[in-house]
């Protein structure tokens, strides 16, 4: 059923191809005005820098974001359009954004990314590999010794 529903969303807006291109868009759902470079945006999805610039290029490209430059600076404004709140794109991303939509999603695109690159028996993967992975977060198994302010003013430990 859920698979079902999920080829109907992704035919119904025509321009995803990717796991990527769906991680970037709910993204810019979240976050509809982001300043951001691409490295971090590839750091942040966990996707390779190559493969984050090309989602970046298809969703331009469909007019679902835009993106000023400033000389000035590496990072970029990337904002979510105004249209995407259109019927067609508004079902997509509430489906994405309970974890049984978002996984059935992400499995037919990369189903169908790993079918466009010519090789059929292998597993799709993530371009994580190619370049950053997510960074994980974890708590430390004991907390660290509280200083005492009088260690602080002498530098010690």
């Amino acid at each position: 059923m859920d698979q079902d529903h999920a080829r109907d969303l992704l035919q119904r807006v025509g321009v995803l191809r990717h796991p990527c291109d769906l991680d970037l868009l709910v993204f810019f759902a979240r976050h509809p005005r982001t300043l951001m470079t691409s490295e971090q945006l590839a750091a942040l999805t966990g996707y390779g820098l190559q493969q984050t610039a090309e989602s970046l290029d298809v969703l331009l490209k469909a007019e679902l974001i835009t993106r000023t430059h400033t000389p000035t600076r590496a990072a970029r404004m990337y904002v979510l359009a105004a249209h995407t709140n259109e019927e067609r794109l508004a079902p997509l991303l509430a489906f994405a954004s309970t974890r049984q939509g978002r996984l059935a999603l992400r499995e037919l695109l990369a189903r169908a990314s790993a079918g466009r690159s010519g090789d059929r028996t292998a597993p799709a993967r993530d371009d994580a590999s190619e370049g950053t992975r997510p960074f994980l977060v974890r708590r430390r198994a004991e907390p660290l010794p509280e200083r005492r302010v009088e260690d602080r003013r002498r530098g010690g430990s």
